[in-house]
Protein backbone atom coordinates (compact mmCIF):
# COMPACT_ATOMS: atom_id res chain seq x y z
CA UNK A 1 0.00 0.00 0.00
CA UNK A 2 1.66 3.61 -1.34
CA UNK A 3 0.54 7.40 -0.72
CA UNK A 4 -0.14 8.69 -3.48
CA UNK A 5 -0.11 12.33 -4.31
CA UNK A 6 -2.28 12.32 -7.49
CA UNK A 7 -6.13 13.19 -6.97
CA UNK A 8 -8.74 10.03 -7.04
CA UNK A 9 -9.97 11.52 -10.53
CA UNK A 10 -6.44 10.84 -12.27
CA UNK A 11 -5.80 7.59 -10.52
CA UNK A 12 -9.06 6.54 -12.09
CA UNK A 13 -8.23 7.96 -15.77
CA UNK A 14 -5.10 5.89 -15.38
CA UNK A 15 -6.41 3.07 -14.23
CA UNK A 16 -10.12 2.18 -13.54
CA UNK A 17 -9.46 -0.55 -10.92
CA UNK A 18 -8.49 1.35 -8.39
CA UNK A 19 -11.71 3.84 -8.03
CA UNK A 20 -14.61 5.24 -9.03
CA UNK A 21 -16.77 8.64 -8.94
CA UNK A 22 -20.01 9.84 -10.07
CA UNK A 23 -21.39 11.82 -12.82
CA UNK A 24 -24.43 11.95 -14.05
CA UNK A 25 -23.73 11.92 -18.06
CA UNK A 26 -23.48 8.51 -18.14
CA UNK A 27 -25.56 5.64 -19.37
CA UNK A 28 -25.47 4.82 -15.83
CA UNK A 29 -26.22 6.83 -12.82
CA UNK A 30 -24.17 5.13 -10.11
CA UNK A 31 -26.28 4.19 -7.10
CA UNK A 32 -23.94 5.98 -4.93
CA UNK A 33 -21.91 8.48 -6.26
CA UNK A 34 -18.92 9.21 -4.52
CA UNK A 35 -17.89 12.46 -2.99
CA UNK A 36 -14.22 12.99 -2.58
CA UNK A 37 -13.70 14.11 1.51
CA UNK A 38 -9.79 13.91 0.63
CA UNK A 39 -7.70 14.62 -2.05
CA UNK A 40 -5.25 12.06 -1.19
CA UNK A 41 -6.19 8.58 -0.85
CA UNK A 42 -4.39 4.96 0.56
CA UNK A 43 -5.14 3.13 -3.39
CA UNK A 44 -4.46 -0.52 -4.17
CA UNK A 45 -3.46 -1.49 -7.31
CA UNK A 46 -5.70 -4.81 -7.82
CA UNK A 47 -5.74 -4.33 -12.04
CA UNK A 48 -4.02 -7.64 -12.62
CA UNK A 49 -5.87 -9.86 -10.41
CA UNK A 50 -9.26 -8.40 -11.83
CA UNK A 51 -8.41 -8.85 -14.78
CA UNK A 52 -6.69 -12.68 -14.44
CA UNK A 53 -10.27 -13.11 -12.56
CA UNK A 54 -12.31 -12.15 -15.95
CA UNK A 55 -10.21 -13.61 -18.14
CA UNK A 56 -10.72 -17.11 -16.57
CA UNK A 57 -14.42 -16.32 -16.26
CA UNK A 58 -14.87 -15.63 -19.93
CA UNK A 59 -12.93 -18.10 -21.17
CA UNK A 60 -15.56 -20.63 -19.32
CA UNK A 61 -18.56 -19.15 -20.37
CA UNK A 62 -17.21 -18.64 -23.93
CA UNK A 63 -16.94 -22.90 -24.00
CA UNK A 64 -20.30 -23.01 -23.60
CA UNK A 65 -21.21 -20.53 -25.97
CA UNK A 66 -21.73 -17.42 -23.75
CA UNK A 67 -20.13 -14.03 -24.13
CA UNK A 68 -19.61 -11.77 -21.00
CA UNK A 69 -19.79 -8.13 -21.66
CA UNK A 70 -19.29 -4.87 -19.47
CA UNK A 71 -19.63 -1.18 -19.10
CA UNK A 72 -17.19 1.12 -17.61
CA UNK A 73 -19.61 4.00 -15.83
CA UNK A 74 -16.72 6.32 -15.99
CA UNK A 75 -15.35 5.64 -19.73
CA UNK A 76 -18.41 5.32 -21.16
CA UNK A 77 -17.44 2.08 -22.96
CA UNK A 78 -19.07 -1.09 -23.49
CA UNK A 79 -16.62 -3.97 -23.98
CA UNK A 80 -17.42 -7.09 -25.52
CA UNK A 81 -15.31 -10.41 -25.26
CA UNK A 82 -15.16 -12.63 -28.99
CA UNK A 83 -17.73 -14.86 -28.49
CA UNK A 84 -20.16 -11.33 -27.39
CA UNK A 85 -18.46 -9.78 -30.50
CA UNK A 86 -19.31 -12.52 -33.04
CA UNK A 87 -23.09 -12.36 -31.83
CA UNK A 88 -23.16 -8.27 -33.08
CA UNK A 89 -21.35 -9.62 -36.32
CA UNK A 90 -17.96 -8.41 -35.03
CA UNK A 91 -14.65 -10.23 -34.87
CA UNK A 92 -12.37 -10.02 -31.70
CA UNK A 93 -13.10 -8.34 -28.70
CA UNK A 94 -14.62 -5.22 -29.44
CA UNK A 95 -15.02 -1.57 -27.24
CA UNK A 96 -17.84 1.29 -28.26
CA UNK A 97 -20.05 3.48 -26.92
CA UNK A 98 -23.65 3.67 -26.43
CA UNK A 99 -25.02 5.10 -29.30
CA UNK A 100 -23.30 2.05 -31.23
CA UNK A 101 -25.21 -0.50 -29.18
CA UNK A 102 -28.36 1.72 -30.20
CA UNK A 103 -27.93 1.24 -33.57
CA UNK A 104 -27.66 -2.25 -33.62
CA UNK A 105 -30.78 -2.92 -31.87
CA UNK A 106 -34.12 -2.85 -32.82
CA UNK A 107 -35.54 0.24 -32.69
CA UNK A 108 -38.71 -0.72 -30.40
CA UNK A 109 -36.35 -2.91 -28.15
CA UNK A 110 -33.77 0.09 -27.48
CA UNK A 111 -35.58 1.99 -24.74
CA UNK A 112 -36.73 -1.22 -23.00
CA UNK A 113 -33.02 -2.42 -22.18
CA UNK A 114 -31.54 0.72 -21.36
CA UNK A 115 -34.46 1.03 -19.08
CA UNK A 116 -34.34 -1.74 -17.43
CA UNK A 117 -30.64 -1.44 -17.15
CA UNK A 118 -31.15 1.52 -15.30
CA UNK A 119 -33.82 0.00 -13.04
CA UNK A 120 -31.62 -2.36 -11.96
CA UNK A 121 -28.90 -0.02 -11.30
CA UNK A 122 -31.54 1.98 -8.95
CA UNK A 123 -32.33 -1.66 -7.20
CA UNK A 124 -29.03 -2.82 -6.88
CA UNK A 125 -30.42 -6.05 -8.30
CA UNK A 126 -29.81 -8.02 -11.09
CA UNK A 127 -31.58 -8.02 -14.33
CA UNK A 128 -32.46 -9.95 -17.39
CA UNK A 129 -34.15 -8.98 -20.56
CA UNK A 130 -34.08 -9.91 -24.16
CA UNK A 131 -32.96 -7.70 -27.22
CA UNK A 132 -33.34 -7.98 -31.08
CA UNK A 133 -30.48 -6.67 -33.57
CA UNK A 134 -30.32 -5.97 -36.88
CA UNK A 135 -29.20 -8.07 -39.31
CA UNK A 136 -26.82 -6.44 -42.12
CA UNK A 137 -29.48 -5.90 -44.73
CA UNK A 138 -31.70 -3.69 -42.52
CA UNK A 139 -34.17 -7.62 -41.56
CA UNK A 140 -34.64 -8.76 -38.10
CA UNK A 141 -31.73 -10.34 -36.81
CA UNK A 142 -30.45 -12.70 -34.07
CA UNK A 143 -31.99 -13.07 -30.66
CA UNK A 144 -29.81 -12.10 -27.20
CA UNK A 145 -30.78 -12.83 -23.61
CA UNK A 146 -28.51 -10.18 -21.94
CA UNK A 147 -28.37 -10.38 -17.69
CA UNK A 148 -26.46 -7.75 -16.17
CA UNK A 149 -25.72 -6.16 -12.50
CA UNK A 150 -24.28 -3.18 -11.40
CA UNK A 151 -20.91 -3.57 -9.56
CA UNK A 152 -19.87 -1.83 -6.44
CA UNK A 153 -16.57 -0.99 -4.32
CA UNK A 154 -16.49 0.75 -1.11
CA UNK A 155 -20.48 2.29 -2.01
CA UNK A 156 -19.00 3.10 -5.14
CA UNK A 157 -19.88 2.24 -8.50
CA UNK A 158 -17.72 1.37 -10.90
CA UNK A 159 -19.06 -0.88 -13.75
CA UNK A 160 -21.80 -3.24 -15.19
CA UNK A 161 -21.07 -7.02 -16.25
CA UNK A 162 -23.28 -9.52 -17.43
CA UNK A 163 -23.27 -12.27 -20.55
CA UNK A 164 -25.10 -12.61 -23.64
CA UNK A 165 -26.40 -15.67 -24.82
CA UNK A 166 -27.93 -16.67 -28.65
CA UNK A 167 -31.71 -17.61 -27.92
CA UNK A 168 -32.69 -17.18 -31.64
CA UNK A 169 -33.69 -20.83 -32.12
CA UNK A 170 -35.99 -20.85 -29.02
CA UNK A 171 -37.35 -17.57 -29.86
CA UNK A 172 -38.34 -18.53 -33.62
CA UNK A 173 -40.03 -21.49 -31.77
CA UNK A 174 -41.87 -19.60 -29.67
CA UNK A 175 -43.16 -17.35 -32.15
CA UNK A 176 -44.28 -20.45 -34.13
CA UNK A 177 -46.31 -21.52 -31.47
CA UNK A 178 -47.45 -18.13 -31.45
CA UNK A 179 -48.50 -18.02 -34.62
CA UNK A 180 -50.03 -21.51 -34.53
CA UNK A 181 -52.07 -20.32 -31.21
CA UNK A 182 -53.39 -17.26 -32.90
CA UNK A 183 -54.19 -19.80 -35.74
CA UNK A 184 -56.81 -22.05 -33.45
CA UNK A 185 -57.50 -18.72 -31.34
CA UNK A 186 -59.09 -17.02 -35.00
CA UNK A 187 -59.13 -19.03 -37.88
CA UNK A 188 -60.75 -22.04 -36.10
CA UNK A 189 -63.22 -20.91 -33.53
CA UNK A 190 -64.94 -18.53 -36.07
CA UNK A 191 -65.96 -22.02 -38.49
CA UNK A 192 -66.83 -24.01 -35.56
CA UNK A 193 -68.89 -20.93 -34.23
CA UNK A 194 -70.93 -20.85 -37.50
CA UNK A 195 -71.44 -24.94 -37.43
CA UNK A 196 -72.71 -24.99 -33.97
CA UNK A 197 -75.19 -22.75 -34.96
CA UNK A 198 -76.40 -24.05 -37.85
CA UNK A 199 -76.32 -27.64 -35.99
CA UNK A 200 -78.98 -25.87 -33.06
CA UNK A 201 -81.01 -24.38 -35.34
CA UNK A 202 -81.47 -27.92 -36.99
CA UNK A 203 -82.04 -29.66 -33.71
CA UNK A 204 -85.07 -26.91 -33.37
CA UNK A 205 -86.47 -27.63 -36.23
CA UNK A 206 -86.31 -31.46 -35.89
CA UNK A 207 -88.85 -31.17 -32.56
CA UNK A 208 -90.65 -29.13 -34.08
CA UNK A 209 -90.85 -31.81 -37.00
CA UNK A 210 -90.94 -34.06 -34.04
CA UNK A 211 -87.95 -36.00 -36.16
CA UNK A 212 -85.84 -38.01 -33.42
CA UNK A 213 -83.39 -39.34 -35.63
CA UNK A 214 -82.18 -36.50 -37.19
CA UNK A 215 -82.52 -34.75 -33.71
CA UNK A 216 -80.58 -37.63 -32.40
CA UNK A 217 -77.96 -37.16 -34.61
CA UNK A 218 -77.77 -33.34 -34.78
CA UNK A 219 -77.35 -33.42 -30.83
CA UNK A 220 -74.23 -36.19 -31.47
CA UNK A 221 -72.45 -33.76 -33.95
CA UNK A 222 -73.48 -30.50 -31.33
CA UNK A 223 -71.20 -32.69 -29.08
CA UNK A 224 -68.37 -33.08 -31.64
CA UNK A 225 -68.49 -29.23 -31.31
CA UNK A 226 -67.98 -28.95 -28.14
CA UNK A 227 -65.31 -31.05 -28.12
CA UNK A 228 -63.09 -29.33 -30.72
CA UNK A 229 -63.85 -25.66 -29.26
CA UNK A 230 -62.61 -27.05 -25.79
CA UNK A 231 -59.84 -28.66 -26.98
CA UNK A 232 -58.91 -25.22 -28.88
CA UNK A 233 -59.85 -23.61 -25.58
CA UNK A 234 -57.00 -26.08 -23.63
CA UNK A 235 -54.18 -25.34 -26.28
CA UNK A 236 -54.12 -21.88 -25.57
CA UNK A 237 -54.46 -21.93 -22.00
CA UNK A 238 -51.52 -24.44 -22.11
CA UNK A 239 -49.54 -22.00 -24.25
CA UNK A 240 -50.59 -19.40 -22.28
CA UNK A 241 -49.06 -21.60 -18.80
CA UNK A 242 -45.97 -22.16 -20.59
CA UNK A 243 -45.08 -18.73 -21.24
CA UNK A 244 -46.00 -17.65 -17.65
CA UNK A 245 -48.84 -15.34 -18.82
CA UNK A 246 -51.88 -16.78 -17.93
CA UNK A 247 -54.02 -13.70 -17.81
CA UNK A 248 -57.01 -13.34 -15.67
CA UNK A 249 -60.01 -11.35 -16.45
CA UNK A 250 -61.56 -11.06 -13.14
CA UNK A 251 -65.18 -9.95 -12.50
CA UNK A 252 -67.59 -9.68 -9.45
CA UNK A 253 -70.57 -12.46 -10.50
CA UNK A 254 -72.54 -15.28 -8.68
CA UNK A 255 -70.96 -18.73 -8.82
CA UNK A 256 -74.02 -20.61 -8.21
CA UNK A 257 -75.08 -19.47 -11.55
CA UNK A 258 -72.37 -20.15 -13.21
CA UNK A 259 -72.70 -23.88 -11.99
CA UNK A 260 -76.55 -23.71 -13.05
CA UNK A 261 -75.66 -22.75 -16.63
CA UNK A 262 -72.86 -25.42 -17.34
CA UNK A 263 -75.62 -28.09 -15.99
CA UNK A 264 -77.97 -26.86 -18.40
CA UNK A 265 -75.74 -26.45 -21.11
CA UNK A 266 -74.23 -30.29 -20.43
CA UNK A 267 -78.13 -31.68 -20.11
CA UNK A 268 -78.51 -30.36 -24.06
CA UNK A 269 -75.08 -31.95 -24.83
CA UNK A 270 -75.79 -35.53 -23.13
CA UNK A 271 -78.99 -36.09 -23.23
CA UNK A 272 -78.19 -39.85 -22.42
CA UNK A 273 -77.23 -38.73 -18.38
CA UNK A 274 -78.42 -37.64 -15.99
CA UNK A 275 -77.81 -34.34 -14.07
CA UNK A 276 -78.35 -33.14 -10.82
CA UNK A 277 -77.62 -29.10 -9.45
CA UNK A 278 -77.41 -28.65 -5.89
CA UNK A 279 -76.66 -25.29 -5.15
CA UNK A 280 -77.57 -22.40 -2.81
CA UNK A 281 -79.28 -18.85 -4.29
CA UNK A 282 -76.13 -16.89 -4.46
CA UNK A 283 -72.44 -17.73 -3.99
CA UNK A 284 -70.30 -14.69 -4.94
CA UNK A 285 -66.68 -14.83 -6.15
CA UNK A 286 -64.62 -12.18 -8.04
CA UNK A 287 -62.70 -14.47 -10.49
CA UNK A 288 -62.54 -14.90 -14.12
CA UNK A 289 -65.50 -16.04 -15.51
CA UNK A 290 -64.50 -17.98 -18.86
CA UNK A 291 -61.91 -19.92 -17.26
CA UNK A 292 -64.06 -21.06 -14.11
CA UNK A 293 -66.94 -22.39 -17.15
CA UNK A 294 -63.66 -24.23 -18.86
CA UNK A 295 -62.82 -25.65 -15.54
CA UNK A 296 -66.27 -26.89 -14.76
CA UNK A 297 -66.24 -27.93 -18.61
CA UNK A 298 -63.42 -30.28 -18.28
CA UNK A 299 -64.69 -31.52 -14.92
CA UNK A 300 -67.85 -32.38 -16.79
CA UNK A 301 -66.69 -33.93 -19.42
CA UNK A 302 -64.42 -36.38 -17.47
CA UNK A 303 -67.28 -36.92 -15.54
CA UNK A 304 -69.33 -38.61 -18.72
CA UNK A 305 -66.22 -40.12 -19.94
CA UNK A 306 -64.96 -42.29 -17.52
CA UNK A 307 -68.67 -43.61 -15.90
CA UNK A 308 -71.31 -45.31 -17.04
CA UNK A 309 -74.24 -44.55 -20.08
CA UNK A 310 -77.55 -43.03 -18.30
CA UNK A 311 -75.71 -42.64 -14.64
CA UNK A 312 -76.41 -39.92 -12.84
CA UNK A 313 -73.60 -36.64 -12.54
CA UNK A 314 -74.22 -34.34 -9.65
CA UNK A 315 -72.93 -30.58 -9.51
CA UNK A 316 -72.93 -28.78 -6.19
CA UNK A 317 -71.92 -25.20 -5.08
CA UNK A 318 -71.69 -24.39 -1.71
CA UNK A 319 -69.76 -22.10 0.94
CA UNK A 320 -67.61 -23.29 3.43
CA UNK A 321 -65.08 -21.85 6.07
CA UNK A 322 -65.03 -18.45 4.02
CA UNK A 323 -64.77 -20.49 0.28
CA UNK A 324 -66.26 -21.57 -2.66
CA UNK A 325 -66.47 -25.12 -3.43
CA UNK A 326 -67.82 -26.95 -6.84
CA UNK A 327 -67.81 -30.57 -7.05
CA UNK A 328 -68.76 -32.27 -9.69
CA UNK A 329 -69.47 -36.05 -8.64
CA UNK A 330 -70.11 -39.44 -10.82
CA UNK A 331 -70.75 -42.59 -10.55
CA UNK A 332 -68.31 -44.30 -12.66
CA UNK A 333 -65.33 -46.63 -12.27
CA UNK A 334 -63.53 -44.38 -9.63
CA UNK A 335 -59.47 -43.71 -9.30
CA UNK A 336 -57.00 -46.04 -7.59
CA UNK A 337 -55.37 -44.27 -4.71
CA UNK A 338 -51.81 -44.15 -6.46
CA UNK A 339 -53.22 -42.69 -9.77
CA UNK A 340 -54.98 -39.70 -7.76
CA UNK A 341 -51.68 -38.12 -7.43
CA UNK A 342 -50.82 -38.09 -11.03
CA UNK A 343 -54.39 -36.68 -11.83
CA UNK A 344 -53.32 -33.00 -12.34
CA UNK A 345 -49.85 -33.49 -13.78
CA UNK A 346 -49.51 -32.47 -17.51
CA UNK A 347 -50.11 -35.06 -19.99
CA UNK A 348 -51.25 -37.36 -17.09
CA UNK A 349 -53.92 -40.42 -18.79
CA UNK A 350 -54.69 -42.64 -16.30
CA UNK A 351 -54.87 -46.64 -17.27
CA UNK A 352 -57.90 -48.50 -17.01
CA UNK A 353 -58.70 -51.40 -19.02
CA UNK A 354 -62.29 -50.49 -19.82
CA UNK A 355 -61.60 -46.99 -20.80
CA UNK A 356 -58.45 -48.18 -23.68
CA UNK A 357 -60.71 -46.48 -26.36
CA UNK A 358 -61.13 -43.24 -24.33
CA UNK A 359 -59.71 -40.43 -26.13
CA UNK A 360 -57.54 -36.88 -25.10
CA UNK A 361 -54.57 -35.74 -23.85
CA UNK A 362 -54.25 -35.71 -20.20
CA UNK A 363 -54.09 -31.67 -20.85
CA UNK A 364 -57.93 -30.55 -18.75
CA UNK A 365 -57.28 -31.50 -15.30
CA UNK A 366 -53.73 -29.98 -15.59
CA UNK A 367 -54.75 -26.58 -17.13
CA UNK A 368 -57.74 -26.88 -14.20
CA UNK A 369 -55.15 -27.16 -11.13
CA UNK A 370 -53.21 -23.80 -13.06
CA UNK A 371 -56.16 -22.07 -13.80
CA UNK A 372 -57.82 -22.61 -10.27
CA UNK A 373 -54.15 -21.77 -8.46
CA UNK A 374 -54.30 -18.74 -10.01
CA UNK A 375 -56.82 -17.58 -8.54
CA UNK A 376 -55.48 -18.46 -5.52
CA UNK A 377 -57.50 -21.52 -5.08
CA UNK A 378 -57.37 -25.27 -4.72
CA UNK A 379 -58.09 -28.41 -6.93
CA UNK A 380 -58.30 -31.70 -5.58
CA UNK A 381 -60.14 -35.34 -6.08
CA UNK A 382 -61.83 -37.79 -3.67
CA UNK A 383 -62.56 -41.44 -5.27
CA UNK A 384 -63.40 -44.47 -4.61
CA UNK A 385 -61.97 -47.47 -6.58
CA UNK A 386 -64.93 -48.83 -8.46
CA UNK A 387 -67.53 -46.85 -7.25
CA UNK A 388 -67.11 -43.02 -8.32
CA UNK A 389 -65.19 -39.81 -7.95
CA UNK A 390 -65.61 -36.39 -7.12
CA UNK A 391 -63.79 -33.71 -8.34
CA UNK A 392 -63.34 -30.36 -6.74
CA UNK A 393 -62.03 -27.12 -6.85
CA UNK A 394 -62.31 -24.13 -4.06
CA UNK A 395 -61.88 -20.52 -4.26
CA UNK A 396 -61.42 -17.80 -1.82
CA UNK A 397 -64.71 -15.75 -1.05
Amino acid sequence: MATLTATPQQSINANPHIAVFGSHDNFIEPVFPGQVLNPYAFLVDISERAHTREMAITNMLASAGIGMWSYGVYSKKFHLCPVASGFFGMKGSSTFGLGVLMQKLIQWNQKHVVDTARAACRTQQEFETELQINAADGCYGRWLKITGKLYCSDGLAMKMMGTLTDITAAKQEELRKNDLMAFLNHELRTPLSTIKLYIQNTVRVARLENNKPLEDKMLKADQQTVSMTQLINNFLTLSQVQDARLTLQKTSFNLAELVEEVTTDMMLLYPDRKFKLKAPKAVRVTADYDKLVQVLVNYVNNAVKFSHAKSVVTLTCSSINGEAVVTVEDKGRGIKLADQKLLFCRYSRIHHEKAAGTKGYGLGLYLSREIIESHCGEVGVNSEYGKGSSFYFSLPL
